[in-house]
Parts: C-alpha cells; sequence; structure tokens
C-alpha cells in the first residue's frame, strides 16, 4: 500500500512545502499530494502558491517520489488543453512521477478570476469534457472536439513523455465516481471505507463497464485528515486552521476566505475532532492505514495539519517502518 503526505499550499508557503516534500522522500513516503487553489480554506495567516511551478520545483529536489495535484479543476478557469500540456511536460521531465487529479472544484478558485459557479451536475459534465479532452491529447491525437462546454481545434501536444501521466478522478458521489470508473487510472476519495465500498464501488464498476475498461485497474486512494503532537491539545488546537473546510460545502457559491474563516470560528471546539484523526500516538496512524487497506485502497494520502509537520513525518514513517 502507498503512503503519501498532502503539500497544502493553503496552510504554509511554497519554500516550507519543498522542504516537507524532500523530507517526506528522505523518510520512505511514496506520493506527495499538494492543492491547486487560488484562495485557500482561510484568511488568517493562510498562503495560496501556484501549484503547478511548485511541482516543476519539488520534481526537481527529490529523485522518486510520485507528486501530482489533489485536486485541478477543469471548470472555468483552467482549459483542460492547458492542464494536458502543463502536466505532460512535468512528466517528460520526470517520467513516472508525475498524476493529475481532476475534480469538480469549489467556488473560490473560479469565482475570484470572474468565472460562475454553476451547479454540481454542469460541474460534472465539465469535467468529463477535461477527461476526454486531456486524454485523447496525451494520446497524441490532433484534436477537434465540441463538448458540452469545452472544446478544441486542431489541438496537437507537440512535447510528450514516454509514459503519460496518470490521471485520477475525486469523487466523494457516485456520479463522479462513475466518471472515474470510465476514464481515471485512480480514484480518490475524502469518504469513509463503508460509504466507499457501499456507494462509490459500485459506481466505479458501472463507469468501468460502460467503457470497456477492468475496474480492477482503477487505484482507490483516500486523503486522510490528521493532526499529530506530544500535547493532544496542541494537536486539536492545529485544526482550527481547516474548520473552514468544516463549515463550507464543496458546492456553495462561496470563495472569500474571509467569510470562510468567519464560518469556521462558528463549529465548536467540541466537533473538531470530526475533522479527522487527532492523537499523540503513531501507533492510531498505523491503525488507520490498516483499515483502509483491508477496505481495498491502494494509498492512502495524510493531510497533516500538526503543530510540527517535520515530526509527523517522520514519527510516522518510524511507525509504518516506511
Amino acid at each position: 500500500m502507498n503512503i503519501g503526505v498532502f503539500a497544502a499550499h493553503e496552510q504554509y508557503g511554497p519554500t516550507e512545502l519543498l522542504d516537507h516534500a524532500t523530507r517526506a522522500e528522505a523518510a520512505g513516503f511514496d506520493t506527495v499530494w499538494t492543492s491547486d487553489h487560488f484562495h485557500p480554506w482561510w484568511h488568517t495567516d493562510a498562503h495560496c502558491g501556484a501549484a503547478w511551478p511548485w511541482l516543476g520545483a519539488a520534481l526537481e529536489r527529490t529523485d522518486e517520489v510520485r507528486m501530482g495535484t489533489g485536486v485541478t479543476p477543469a471548470i472555468g478557469r483552467y482549459h483542460p488543453g492547458l492542464i494536458a500540456q502543463t502536466f505532460a511536460t512535468l512528466a517528460t521531465m520526470a517520467p513516472g512521477r508525475v498524476h493529475l487529479t481532476l475534480a469538480t472544484g469549489e467556488a473560490m478558485n473560479e469565482r475570484p478570476l470572474g468565472y460562475d459557479w454553476p451547479d454540481y451536475p454542469e460541474r460534472n459534465r465539465r469535467m468529463r469534457d477535461a477527461c476526454e479532452i486531456i486524454t485523447r491529447l496525451w494520446d497524441g491525437e490532433r484534436l477537434s472536439y465540441d463538448g458540452h462546454h469545452w472544446s478544441a481545434d486542431d489541438a496537437k501536444l507537440y512535447t510528450l513523455p514516454e509514459e503519460r501521466p496518470r490521471l485520477f478522478v475525486a469523487a466523494n458521489g457516485p456520479k463522479s465516481a462513475r466518471v472515474a470508473g470510465e476514464y481515471a487510472d485512480g480514484l480518490l476519495t475524502l469518504v469513509d471505507p463503508e460509504t466507499y465500498r457501499e456507494k462509490l464501488v459500485p459506481a466505479i464498476e458501472a463507469g468501468a463497464e460502460e467503457a470497456g475498461r477492468d475496474p480492477d485497474d482503477i487505484d482507490r486512494i483516500r486523503q486522510f485528515s490528521v493532526s499529530y503532537a506530544d500535547d493532544p491539545g496542541a494537536a486539536l488546537d492545529a485544526v482550527e486552521f481547516w474548520t473552514g473546510s468544516m463549515a463550507v460545502d464543496f458546492s456553495e457559491d462561496v470563495y472569500d476566505p474571509r467569510e470562510v474563516e468567519r464560518r469556521g470560528k462558528q463549529v465548536p471546539k467540541a466537533d473538531w475532532d470530526d475533522w479527522g484523526l487527532i492523537t499523540d500516538d503513531p501507533a492510531e496512524v498505523r491503525e488507520v492505514v490498516d483499515e483502509h487497506r483491508e477496505a481495498g485502497f491502494d494509498e492512502i494520502e495524510f493531510l497533516s495539519t500538526s503543530p510540527d509537520q517535520a515530526r509527523f513525518i517522520d514519527d510516522v514513517s518510524e511507525e509504518l517502518e516506511l
């Protein structure tokens, strides 16, 4: 089972995140995932660097660890052809080490730049367009495509890697999971193992069957939130930065980090442990890994808000014997 860490541009500056990435590789982690946001999930002391140039720097700083986004939405600000070109270039420079994750996105990445924020069915159709355009360009096709929202006119990528990047689709419900079944090399989800088994697996299988694919070829990845510290109180306090993500639904038309933070501050501290695992014991992280392995996941990647990220990386790697 692959073990990954999440480099959160919302919470740390890009140079510090490079240190996290290199430390994760040295500690034996298999993957580094990163957010691709314009606005963060908080306002006070937040960051929000650009993911694409950061990935180029991080891949150059490391040797083997696989890297990519989790997630890159093709809703308004990114044309799928531009996404395809960017990740093909990254994969050319770092063969076999690049992945791209598509999703239906959040308003905070589109509305500040003047794009509309459509409802979920429309965003799902745009994501399906993006999957079609990106995979066909990566296949080397000269593409003319008239999709639901996105189109291409004799588009062709003239720089392609020998090994194409891995394409993942993020899904927390069955409609997006079905798209993953049709197009993706893997599915990324935030849902618990029970919900995954009951709602997402049938949708993955249905999408794969419709596309004539083997669902067993589709990797299953869980993003899991954790805050780790010797002092349980400090571990709990560190969750505050992410309470906005508890208070604002991904589909809401909320895009000002000040409003996200205002809502987050209304989440009672007694409810903060609903965000994820809050612990002073790395053995509890091992239990989470074991639970997901038994549920059929191929990878788990940890979004850590631990007060000392280096300590989290080192202690977890030692516990898991990476």
